[in-house]
Formats: C-alpha cells, structure tokens, sequence
C-alpha cells in the first residue's frame, strides 16, 4: 500500500487490521473495500467535517470518527444500492452538533443535502463530478440538489 494511503488509514479511528490466518478470503476483500473506500475518500471527508466545522482538528476528528464507525457496518453498506450515499450520510450525521454558525444558520433555510452539496462545490471548490462522488449521487442528481438549494436562497433573500 503506498505511504500516502497508509497515512490516511492510520488516522482512522478503528482501522481494518490485516487478514491473519484463518480469516475468509471474502473477509479480505471486503478489508481491502474498506482501506480503499477510506483512502479514496479520507480527503474530502477530513476538508468537509473542517469546513462545516469551522477547525482543521475537529474536521479530522468528524471524518476519523465517520469512517471508524462505518467499519464494523461495512458488509451491509457494501450490500445497499448506494454505499457512498449511505457512507456520506454517516459523515453528515457526524457534523450535525459541530457545525459552525454560518452553516447552522444555513440549515434553517435549506435542508442538510442541499448545504452539504453547496459546501462541496462552492466553500470547497470542488468540480461538480467529484462533489457528487463524494456524496454518493451521479451528476444529475447533484446538478439538481445544488439547483435546488440556490433556487430555495434566492426566493428567500428575495
């Protein structure tokens, strides 16, 4: 595993520990899922809880811990038609008593999706692809929540 994912999995709370003998080869590949899901998405989880957060310490803290608990639930996320979105809302849940001011007062006005898909694209800056990645939803989808929760601003600012 390169350093940079190991570096990532060591901040997980509950990392998957190496399959040792006896362990079922479905065990490991379900480990393997899971480092690899950790990896890919430790990035944006640990950018996400900070922004929503308002502290890179917390941020890190929120993502550790959302990750850590969706390991022992691994086997049934990879089951559901939409892991990444189950996942995504494990962190989103996390976030909820840490937010900052600016996104609580946010929350009022729109729902939680919708601010959580304009933190991502717009606080974030990231392309519209990977925010919808990194939710668990396809382009379409994302287009029309990130649509929505502009359209919901401007008719109440208006």
């Amino acid at each position: 595993m390169p350093a940079r994912a190991e570096g990532a999995l060591a901040q997980v709370a509950h990392p998957v520990r190496t399959p040792r003998r006896g362990i079922t080869p479905a065990l490991s590949r379900t480990s393997l899922a899971y480092e690899a899901f950790c990896r890919d998405h430790w990035p944006v989880y640990r950018i996400f809880g900070t922004v929503a957060a308002g502290s890179s310490r917390l941020g890190a803290d929120i993502a550790r811990s959302a990750l850590g608990d969706l390991a022992p639930q691994w086997d049934v996320v990879l089951q559901s038609a939409a892991p990444t979105a189950l996942a995504w809302g494990l962190l989103s849940a996390k976030c909820d008593p840490h937010h900052k001011h600016s996104v609580r007062r946010l929350r009022r006005i729109i729902g939680p999706r919708e601010v959580d898909a304009l933190l991502l694209r717009y606080r974030i800056g990231l392309p519209a692809p990977e925010a919808a990645r990194a939710m668990g939803l396809d382009g379409p989808g994302f287009e029309l929540l990130r649509s929505h929760a502009l359209r919901r601003i401007t008719q109440r600012s208006s």
